[in-house]
């Protein structure tokens, strides 16, 4: 699959330095606003500068355009690309206005090209584990997900002395403007789509709790610091998001069932461990082969001393799912933002539905649209999107041990 990327940002080193993972990703080109950012980019990738976005979309080589540019731009590059019989991969959010995002899911659908949005976190190994075991009912009926993306008090760190691989300053304009929703809601919420299915409404409210962070930024144009939202989906399952840029990182996820518990402890790491652990009151282990290790000791067994009642620490499995294969990741986190690219390829090369359908980035978009007008109107929303049933990855080799449970 020849591909071209379209922003030499921050982000895009991301895309860069995983690009050897999938040797069937051949990048033709690279183009920037900044020449001096698409030099840098292309020096570093080895992916040769095009004169301009039109070249781009001029050459008939390039199957699929890679849309890193800021989220204004979103749609004015995606709309071009898919008028010029471009597919589109783009990174979160689709749009920043619903009219913009429907305009693009309906120009994908009229000139039969695919428009894939990012993140692709929900098809690491560690999240697809994590599906399966959801799928293999080892937490009986799910009830309730806490899933967390608090990032750490940014305003408090030195921001301005952030670079990418490639040398590109970490965007604190962009990122304090469009807002904690818009850039990190979708890790949580396209996991949690893509296995529970759709979403019918969204209770939410959203912050800007520092409002100096930036004195080229007027208060009333900074967007959301923290947002809170119960999202309530079809299948009865019910999830509190939490999500921020004031509070102690934290970038877990939370799934409580009738008989079990499943946590994850970083979703932006593809190798992250999954733990399980049993309910309290149940006491048979689940039969999936995934958690094949000897039965954890009971979960808060208490040893009685003389002046003091000591829980002993509660036990339970962890899964690993290594990489099949060793992987090149930024030094910032192990994540694979190339892996959806890879997987929109492999659909278009296999004539297939791809994973990461428009139909499900739109039902995304909707779902951020919600939390992210609770800003100026906190309350409900009904969501009325829909999406077909994603299909889940090829398993990987996993391995289960015994854990200690400290969340």
């Amino acid at each position: 699959m020849n591909i071209a990327f379209v922003g030499c940002g921050f982000v895009a080193a991301y895309y860069g330095d995983t690009l050897p993972n999938h040797p069937e990703l051949r990048p033709l080109a690279a183009f920037d606003i900044s020449p001096s950012r698409a030099s840098t980019f292309s020096k570093r990738y080895n992916i040769p500068v095009a004169a301009s976005y039109q070249a781009i979309l001029d050459n008939p080589d390039i199957d699929l355009v890679v849309n890193l540019t800021p989220p204004a731009s979103h749609v004015e590059v995606s709309r071009a690309a898919l008028l010029a019989g471009k597919h589109v991969y783009c990174e979160k959010p689709l749009s920043l206005e619903r009219a913009g995002a429907k305009e693009l899911i309906d120009l994908a659908a009229k000139q039969n090209r695919m428009l894939a949005v990012a993140p692709c976190n929900f098809l690491s190994g560690s999240m697809q584990t994590l599906a399966r075991l959801v799928g293999e009912n080892v937490v009986g009926t799910p009830r309730l997900v806490y899933a967390e993306i608090d990032d750490g008090p940014i305003h408090q760190l030195a921001y301005n002395t952030w670079v990418s691989g490639a040398g590109a300053p970490w965007p604190a304009e962009t990122e304090f403007r469009v807002g904690c929703v818009w850039e990190h809601a979708a890790y949580e919420v396209g996991f949690l789509t893509s296995v529970f299915g759709p979403a019918v409404s969204v209770t939410s409210s959203s912050h800007t709790l520092v409002t100096d962070k930036m004195k080229e930024i007027a208060p009333q144009n900074l967007g959301p610091d923290f947002c809170v939202g119960i999202i309530s989906f079809r299948s009865g399952l019910v999830a509190r998001l939490t999500i921020g840029t004031v509070a102690r990182r934290n970038r877990s996820m939370t799934i409580t069932g009738d008989t079990g518990i499943l946590h994850v402890p970083e979703i932006w790491d593809y190798e992250a461990p999954v733990q399980f652990t049993l309910s309290r009151g149940s006491t048979a282990y689940p039969a999936s082969p995934l958690l094949l290790v000897a039965a954890p000791t009971a979960p808060e067994r208490v040893v009685d001393r003389p002046s003091v009642s000591m829980p002993m620490p509660e036990r339970g499995i962890q899964v690993d799912t290594p990489a099949d294969a060793p992987r090149q990741y930024p030094s910032a986190y192990r994540a694979d933002m190339c892996l959806g690219i890879a997987e929109v390829a492999a659909a278009i090369r296999e004539k297939r539905r791809p994973r990461m359908a428009a139909d499900h980035a739109f039902h995304v978009y909707e779902i951020l649209q919600a939390l992210d007008d609770s800003v100026v109107t906190p309350g409900h929303r009904e969501i009325t999107s829909d999406f077909a049933p994603i299909d889940p990855m090829p398993p990987m080799q996993t391995s289960a041990s015994d854990c200690t449970i400290s969340w």
